[in-house]
């Protein structure tokens, strides 16, 4: 028989060799993914070469004697010179490169023997491995032609397939025009583009007009994703000059959309009888040489008195008449010779006389704004809200309007110790001349 201890023994081996497998398994996934990893990080030999001597490879004189030096180096006849021994010995001795490759060109060699810099650059290990792989030296110059280009120049020739989608066509001179806008890159920081990568509606936050399309596209699309993630991109999207340039590398007319509003947007209702005046304003326009369009109103709550056009169009002015409507108040304008000189103006003024102080919307539709030729800009419409304002303890029932009936129910309570709380107006504790006449001071209201 076997001992307790012996028991436990035999019991602990085979645990002791699953932890041991398990252990080795989790650590052979480990050093798997982590060389994995390294492997996609590692930058390749030109891209190393690029990285350290950037600044060197794109000084003027050396910018134009590399292609003809690169052209002498990847001939065939040529690399097989091009071990290190070789290489640092024509460092310490540029005439000797001569008796190697005949046509490397004078202004080479004078340069080897007085730069520094072009002596510690051949030296290097790294630029002597790639001076000996041609696929190496083509990727150099891949990577210095590329550097060579303009920011959207870059973005053009990176993202050529997204720029032809059909989708991306039709969404981008907006969305273009849209980033272009002053008010916006005042508002437009690294951090928030970049957040806009993890959660596509951050870009409300900046453009809270902006198709929701692109904002669907960026949560779905990969290749969208993938594009609007590029650091370049978001680069030119902070540069009004780069956008302006990749619009007409690509051919884009960018059109910024016109803001057409009402304004206040939102404004508390004066009191019945009294006047509340708004105005119709645009923002962005763009040689604008005329407009039309609808305020609708609530008639329970307004009535529309007058509208004057305002300054924004200059020139042969011709104002269609206003007709009058109910519920709504139709205005348009056109300057026959001279577009509009200003981006932002005020198109209209309208007032109304308050028939109930309630809460209503005024809703802008049917706004055309228009350049010369009858071209017709885009348009965002901004909409206001009328709050109702807060109900006086003069209205005792709550109704909106101060008449007979909250006078009446003062004075049935005058005197009452047990009168409702409403019949008390100034809250001194008692219902009395006092309330009534309080009541009787808005009445109307």
């Amino acid at each position: 028989m076997y001992s307790h201890h012996q028991t436990k023994k035999i019991i602990s081996l085979p645990k002791l060799l699953l932890t041991a497998i398990f252990l080795s398994t989790l650590l052979s996934y480990s050093f798997l993914a982590f060389n994995s990893n390294s492997q996609e990080e590692t930058p390749s030999l030109a891209e190393k070469v690029f990285e350290k001597y950037q600044t060197f490879l794109q000084r003027e004189d050396i910018k134009a004697l590399l292609p003809v030096v690169l052209v002498e180096i990847k001939k065939p006849e040529n690399q097989r010179f091009l071990i290190p021994e070789t290489i640092n010995l024509a460092v310490d001795n540029p005439e000797f490169i001569k008796t190697l490759i005949p046509d490397i060109g004078d202004e080479f060699i004078t340069l080897l023997k007085e730069d520094e810099e072009i002596q510690t650059f051949l030296r290097d290990p790294d630029v002597q491995a790639l001076l000996q792989d041609l696929d190496a030296i083509d990727e150099l110059e891949e990577l210095l032609r590329f550097a060579e280009l303009s920011l959207a120049e870059r973005v053009a020739e990176t993202h050529a397939a997204v720029f032809e989608r059909e989708d991306i066509k039709e969404l981008l001179p907006t969305i273009l025009a849209t980033f272009r806008k002053t008010d916006i890159q005042n508002q437009i920081t690294p951090e928030i583009l970049k957040s806009v990568e993890t959660d596509p509606d951050t870009l409300k936050t900046i453009l809270p007009n902006i198709d929701e399309r692109f904002i669907t596209l960026l949560k779905d699309d990969m290749d969208v994703m993938t594009f609007y993630s590029d650091p370049t991109l978001q680069l030119l999207l902070q540069d009004p000059e780069a956008i302006d340039e990749l619009a007409t590398i690509l051919n884009i007319n960018l059109v910024l959309p016109v803001t057409v509003k009402v304004s206040p947007a939102s404004i508390e209702s004066p009191r019945r009888g009294e006047q509340l005046t708004i105005t119709v304003d645009i923002v962005d326009g763009q040689d604008v040489q005329g407009y039309e369009g609808v305020l609708s109103f609530d008639p329970t709550a307004l009535r529309f008195v007058s509208l004057e056009h305002g300054t924004y169009l200059q020139g042969e002015l011709l104002t269609v008449p206003t007709p009058e409507v109910t519920d709504r108040v139709r205005f348009a304008q056109i300057s026959v010779d001279t577009p509009a000189s200003t981006a932002d103006g005020t198109l209209v003024t309208i007032k109304f006389e308050v028939l109930s102080a309630k809460a209503s919307e005024l809703l802008l539709t049917d706004v055309i704004i228009s350049k010369a030729a009858g071209v017709q800009l885009p348009v965002i419409i901004e909409n206001a809200e009328i709050t109702e304002p807060p109900i006086g303890p003069w209205d005792t029932n709550g109704d909106g309007n101060v008449n007979i009936l909250d006078l009446t129910f003062v004075a049935s309570h005058i005197g009452n110790d047990d009168a409702p709380p409403e019949a008390d107006v100034n809250g001194d504790g008692s219902v009395n001349i006092l309330d009534l006449t309080l009541v009787a001071g808005h009445f109307g209201e």
